[in-house]
């Protein structure tokens, strides 16, 4: 399979990521750089932020959104991954990877970390997985020490779950000698429609 090219950031999201930077620098004084280890800032953040949802119930869409923007950069990055756009709803966006077949909407991962739970008017955050792998992640994931609750959604724990799966999908792609595969937008379209 030829090299993927990788997608440019949709301006939409680029946008949502300004105003993330903008949010952390203003809130906690510290510039977030695209790594796995400011999330832990953003974790923070989105912690204060849950305290005021109270009173301030509007800042829930506009902070979600735009933390799950920044989330899905940093998930790119580490996914050598792009963004999957395929309507204006960002209930259905995704970060795909391009060396393993699993993907994830990130502001339903956002959301999940603002909220401390599922139980939210966000997207869902399951990484999406071809049918044959759930049961091999599953499997997989089950060997990694659980975590106390109010750690299990935050983006610091959402993030080494999905790099975990993408390592364990990769080594088994080259186990059975497809180490040269990498996936597409078109591979993701055409796994979509025979789910659906």
């Amino acid at each position: 399979m030829p090299a993927v090219p990788h997608d440019p950031t949709p301006e939409s999201i680029k946008e949502l990521v300004s105003a993330c930077l903008e949010y952390v620098k203003r809130s906690l004084g510290t510039e977030l750089d695209f790594t796995p280890e400011t999330l832990p800032l953003l974790d923070h953040y989105l912690t204060e932020v849950r305290e005021e949802l109270g009173a301030k119930p509007e800042l829930a869409e506009l902070t979600a959104h735009a933390a799950g923007a920044y989330f899905g950069e940093v998930l790119r990055r580490q996914m050598k991954g792009f963004w999957r756009a395929p309507s204006a709803s960002l209930h259905d966006y995704q970060v795909c990877s391009s060396v393993a077949f699993v993907s994830i909407n990130p502001f339903g991962v956002a959301y999940d970390a603002l909220y401390g739970s599922t139980d939210h008017g966000g997207p869902r955050s399951n990484l999406r997985l071809a049918p044959e792998d759930h049961g091999y992640i599953s499997a997989r994931l089950a060997t990694v020490p659980e975590v106390p609750e109010e750690q299990f959604y935050l983006l610091t724990t959402r993030i080494e779950a999905v790099e975990i799966t993408v390592e364990a999908l990769r080594a088994r792609l080259e186990e059975q000698g497809y180490s040269e595969t990498e996936y597409t937008p078109e591979d993701y379209e055409a796994e979509l429609r025979y789910l659906n």
